[in-house]
């Protein structure tokens, strides 16, 4: 007998989750323990579960720790005016680094948790929907009741340039060291950990103080970059961008040298590697013993915006490292992930895949 669609979405959750709780799917569905259990006794009967605990957890697996949005860009049509209405087009998806990262590692095959925080709200449900589309994993996500789901704004120029962004992410606050002890084991037990700098001070200190796996970090904002400071002997991979890379390293960085000056000053803090944008068609790839600088893949006009580059870059170099590549092969993928998610102004690409940045890396031998 087929399953209705409620229960073939409490089945993906159990996937996700084995041993997730009555509570924590009724919280997910918006509909009460005892439905819950009603529709898991129905799932039973069909015989598409054993009982809890029958489906077994991925025995390696990413830990994402980082932002959930809904992300609005307003894109110009022509040259911007000031203090006057622009003609452009608008559009709206989710989003935020974490979320983003989660959806690229799921696109290149890397099993992965989502930990992060939403609000009980339209939007809160918009990205229960999202995420159930898409297959990522949001059980040990946490829907936080009477607030709201950040959102993120950016206008962007006629030519793909950001103008101005503005968040409203009051609700990360609620990502506390007591919020993550609570998923303690999910964290310490992963293959490797991905934050972003939107975390609190305290929640970043406190992941990496908790696990001895490889923590790669995407740092954003110049607002908040400064939040992983205290902890770059900590850091296995660090991916950021020339504006935010002042505010990490106090170098600005303008060009090639500037940019190998940066990368050496994070080795010395103990980064173990530093993925760098220096400006829109360039980026330099640091570790202890090699260094790679190239032009990203393509034409220029077919990565006008910035906005999923990074963590695109970032989820290629999770990729890579669990395929064993090379650390040139690392910065090769990395680079070509990041070249596919800036032909577009949302931050994630329908076609990101293993095979399309496999290709696209092939543009950089």
């Amino acid at each position: 007998m087929a399953a209705t669609d409620r229960e073939q979405q409490i089945l993906a959750w159990i996937k996700q989750n084995p041993l997730i709780s009555q509570n924590e799917l009724a919280e997910l569905c918006g509909i009460t323990r005892s439905g819950v259990a009603a529709h898991i006794s129905n799932l039973m009967k069909k015989g598409y579960i054993q009982g809890k605990g029958y489906i077994v957890t991925p025995p390696s697996y990413v830990a994402v720790v980082g932002a959930i949005n809904i992300d609005h860009y307003g894109v110009a049509m022509q040259d911007v005016v000031g203090e006057s209405s622009n003609m452009g087009r608008i559009v709206s998806s989710v989003g935020g680094i974490g979320y983003n990262i989660a959806y690229n590692l799921n696109r290149l095959g890397v099993p992965n948790y989502l930990i992060s925080v939403y609000g009980d709200d339209e939007n809160g449900e918009r990205v229960k929907q999202d995420a159930y589309a898409n297959g990522i994993d949001i059980t040990h996500a946490k829907q936080i009741s009477h607030m709201p789901t950040s959102t993120f704004l950016s206008v962007v120029s006629a030519q793909g340039r950001q103008i101005v962004g503005l968040d409203d992410m009051q609700i990360s606050a609620e990502i506390t060291p007591e919020f993550l002890a609570q998923r303690e084991q999910t964290i310490v037990n992963a293959e490797m950990v991905a934050i972003d700098s939107s975390l609190p001070s305290d929640a970043i200190a406190w992941v990496c103080e908790k696990t001895s796996r490889p923590i790669f970090v995407r740092v954003v904002s110049v607002n908040k970059a400064a939040r992983i400071t205290p902890v770059l002997d900590r850091i296995d991979t660090m991916v950021l961008n020339s504006a935010e890379a002042k505010f990490v390293s106090g170098i600005e960085v303008h060009d090639e040298a500037s940019a190998r000056d940066c990368a050496e000053h994070l080795l010395r803090s103990g980064v173990r590697n530093v993925f760098l944008f220096v400006d829109d068609s360039d980026m330099l790839y640091c570790c202890e013993h090699e260094s790679f600088f190239w032009s990203l893949p393509g034409r220029a006009e077919e990565r006008r915006y910035t906005n999923g580059g990074a963590s695109a870059a970032l989820s290629a170099l999770v990729w890579a490292r669990r395929e064993h590549k090379t650390q040139r092969e690392c910065a090769r993928y990395a680079s070509a992930a990041a070249a596919m998610n800036m032909s577009q102004v949302q931050s994630i690409c329908d076609d990101f895949s293993e095979e399309a940045v496999r290709r696209k890396a092939d543009l950089l031998q």
